[in-house]
């Protein structure tokens, strides 16, 4: 008979059956905690609650190898394993009671799956056993009348699997964490059974699978470029006579940016990036670009224009970075199109392309720069001719962009800087210029608000001698400022820029002069802070904000917030480029 839920002693198990690193594993949690361990550099976000107490529990004997952070709320801890993911190229773990993950957490999770990121989500359906079909409780498992956690996590996960009994406990979670990384990255999760958690490993061999260490499931060899069709791209490249790279999310992802920086400083090509790939590219050099598309730089997209090639790496050419497929930004007709990239799905995609070369991004670029020993692409005269023509800029008052561009003045080069969605992200997509070691983490996948401040908590608590700095509207930091104090409880070095002009600004200025549930109260953003236990100030002024940030710079722990109280004068239609198709966003009728 299986042990029940509350047996504190389950059954000892045939060593010869297992591995021994599961040879003392006596329940199912004991295994998945097990498998948490062997992880390269393991590190969980979450919050207990339901059968996941177990894993928690049995992660306890292991907090010497397993880097374990309590979270207030399962979005903070999905957001900051997705930014973790994707700085790092490891799987964080989010786990957590199964509702709440879903109900909560689903903004990393579906960050990740859009982006690319790697990450494993490991959750119980918290069922009531033999009660599960009569009025249920929180039940995930489908009974009668309850809900399909599975079926729901499938919808924004690479892959989910459902584990039912301690030996499913164990092999899935290894599965999961192989699958998080293989081919182009991503979540997923396995939702766990209670009694795949509780009961312990049968006595006998038979009639179960064997359990093994996770090292042989998690072999993995990089996908290597053909030399054929680099030699194929080569040629196109070397007949061009302007030709542009395109940098998006995969190359940071790939941790390609110094294989990416070598090509362009041996072929002087320059180089553009998506708005998910800001960052990739040095943009302080004289061959980066800037970011392309609806809301790009003017001296990008007319670079990228005016290219006969274009070089996609690691970016699917959405339609934000086409400006909805401008013919006069990229144009398969009358340009040729190369596209690398380590997943056939996202190659000829959203463009046809004359050549593909599939393969890890570092070592494509690698190799593509060796085939084009000696080759030079003009970049650097087409890129100071361009920028002679200027960008379109404002002057405003002490808005939004203002601020942004105080930071980017004081910031040195090598600082994360995460975003939020809303009208802050186009500003700093705009008016931050990023430099060679940093980079830009904005929710280019879902889009959604509330992701700043996590995902730079995530950045900072990598201790790798960068920055990490999150700019917010006062719209997100209200949907998050609580992470704050998760912040300050696990002592993470944090700088927080609250532009706060007191609206849900994209909305406003979409509403035109038809305003509607788009303004906010004043409410004291830095004296909230400071009652979390941050170091806050307000500021009214350029020179103000350029104080306080001096200030926050110099402190090398705890949390810092300057709330910089801005006008409503920059809109995001300033920073609309000309090749954008009509404002979709604009409340139709609106002035």
């Amino acid at each position: 008979m299986s042990p029940s839920l509350y047996q504190t002693n389950p059954p000892s198990f045939d060593k010869d059956v297992m591995s021994h690193r599961f040879a003392d594993c006596a329940t199912g949690a004991h295994g998945v905690a097990a498998v948490i361990a062997q992880m390269e550099k393991p590190v969980v976000f979450g919050m207990p609650g339901g059968h996941m107490i177990r894993v928690f529990d049995a992660l306890r004997e292991r907090r010497d190898r397993v880097d374990c952070v309590l979270v207030r709320e399962e979005a903070i801890g999905s957001v900051m394993a997705e930014a973790h993911g994707r700085l790092t190229g490891r799987p964080a773990v989010v786990m957590g009671q199964g509702a709440w993950v879903l109900g909560n957490a689903g903004i990393g999770i579906m960050e990740a799956h859009l982006g690319s990121s790697p990450m494993v989500v490991l959750v119980d359906a918290t069922e009531g056993g033999e009660f599960s079909h009569h009025g249920p409780y929180q039940d995930g498992m489908a009974s009668y009348g309850g809900y399909e956690l599975a079926d729901a996590l499938r919808a924004i996960t690479k892959r989910t699997f459902l584990a039912l009994d301690p030996h499913q406990a164990v092999q899935l979670t290894q599965l999961a964490v192989k699958h998080a990384l293989d081919g182009e990255p991503g979540p997923v999760a396995v939702v766990f059974h209670s009694r795949a958690l509780s009961e312990g490993f049968p006595t006998d061999a038979g009639g179960h699978p064997r359990l093994f260490d996770s090292e042989g499931y998690w072999k993995r060899s990089r996908p290597a470029p053909d030399l054929a069709e680099i030699s194929a791209a080569a040629d196109l490249i070397r007949a061009a006579e302007r030709p542009v790279l395109v940098a998006g999310n995969g190359v940071r992802l790939a941790h390609a940016e110094d294989a990416l920086a070598a090509l362009i400083d041996e072929t002087d090509i320059p180089a553009a990036t998506t708005s998910g790939g800001k960052g990739t590219v040095d943009e302080r050099s004289q061959l980066g670009l800037g970011v392309i598309g609806s809301f790009g730089h003017d001296v990008a997209n007319r670079v990228v224009g005016d290219a006969d090639l274009v070089i996609a790496v690691g970016t699917k050419l959405s339609p934000l970075d086409t400006a909805d497929e401008n013919p006069k930004l990229i144009d398969p007709e009358r340009q040729t199109i190369v596209h690398l990239d380590v997943e056939t799905l996202n190659t000829g995609w959203t463009t046809p392309a004359d050549a593909i070369v599939i393969g890890d991004a570092a070592d494509t670029l690698s190799d593509l720069r060796v085939a084009l020993s000696g080759y030079r692409g003009g970049g650097t005269q087409r890129v100071r001719a361009q920028r002679s023509l200027g960008e379109q800029e404002n002057e405003s008052d002490f808005g939004g962009r203002s601020a942004v561009r105080v930071l980017s003045s004081l910031l040195p080069e090598n600082c994360v800087v995460t975003c939020d969605a809303g009208e802050n992200r186009l500003f700093v997509l705009h008016d931050y210029q990023a430099g060679r070691g940093g980079t830009v983490l904005q929710p280019n996948g879902g889009g959604g608000m509330g992701y700043a401040i996590p995902a730079a908590m995530a950045a900072g608590r990598l201790n790798d001698g960068r920055r990490a700095i999150a700019v917010c509207g006062d719209g997100g930091f209200s949907m998050t400022m609580h992470a704050l104090m998760s912040a300050v409880e696990n002592d993470i070095p944090l700088l927080v820029l609250v532009l706060d002009n007191r609206a849900l600004g994209w909305v406003l200025h979409g509403q035109g002069d038809r305003p509607f549930l788009s303004e906010f109260r004043d409410f004291d953003l830095a004296a909230i802070a400071t009652a979390l236990g941050c170091q806050s100030q307000a500021v009214a002024t350029e020179d103000e904000l350029r104080s306080a940030l001096t200030t926050a710079l110099a402190r090398t722990t705890g949390v810092s917030v300057v709330v910089a109280r801005t006008s409503r004068t920059d809109r995001y239609q300033d920073v609309m480029s000309d090749l954008a198709g009509m404002d979709v966003e604009a409340v139709q009728g609106a002035n």
